[in-house]
């Protein structure tokens, strides 16, 4: 078990998740409903902007979950790539994401504190932009809820329209990451 913190507090998680062990990542093929809390954090942590740059630690341990992450979601990323029409924009935005990722994993993290933050920075951008190019794997309770929200939208009912849309949101907040 490690140490992260999230929202300032100590979180345990086990270090043996699927995206941090390469071996185990290409054998599952992971999807973008498989990303789990704290990778989704780390996704933030990496984009956001803070006024203070974040402590060495934290920066090396992001960007080895970034990178973990990436190089889990890559085979995944280009056999979608490889099944979709070539010359297409599709194709063509989902294979410039897949070239990106791959460029930002063969870079380093530069001599200082500032260029590692950049690079975790991409890194994360790498991630979020990488999640889009593979396909979501329906979840039971996001299509109840979303059936919910049009039922609601076909009887005109604005309350239960919000109730649903309140509730998907913390669905997707609490079962994806997002």
């Amino acid at each position: 078990m490690a140490t992260m913190h999230v929202k300032g507090k100590a979180v345990a998680h086990k270090t043996t998740h699927p995206a941090g062990d390469a071996a185990s990542a290409s054998a599952s093929r992971p999807t973008a409903a498989e990303m789990s809390q704290y990778v989704a954090e780390a996704v933030r942590r990496a984009i956001a902007h803070p006024a203070v740059l974040p402590r060495h630690e934290e920066v090396v341990e992001t960007t080895a979950r970034l990178r973990a992450y990436l190089l889990a979601l890559l085979p995944a990323a280009e056999a979608r790539v490889d099944g979709m029409t070539r010359g297409t924009p599709e194709w063509d935005h989902a294979q410039s994401v897949v070239g990106a990722a791959r460029r930002e994993l063969g870079r380093g993290p530069g001599p200082g504190l500032r260029s590692a933050v950049l690079h975790m920075q991409d890194l994360g951008r790498a991630c979020h932009l990488l999640r889009g190019v593979l396909p979501e794997e329906r979840c039971a309770r996001c299509a109840y809820l979303k059936a919910d929200r049009r039922a609601a939208e076909r009887r005109g009912d604005p309350g239960a329209m919000r109730d649903a849309a309140t509730r998907m949101g913390v669905h997707q907040r609490e079962a994806h990451g997002s």
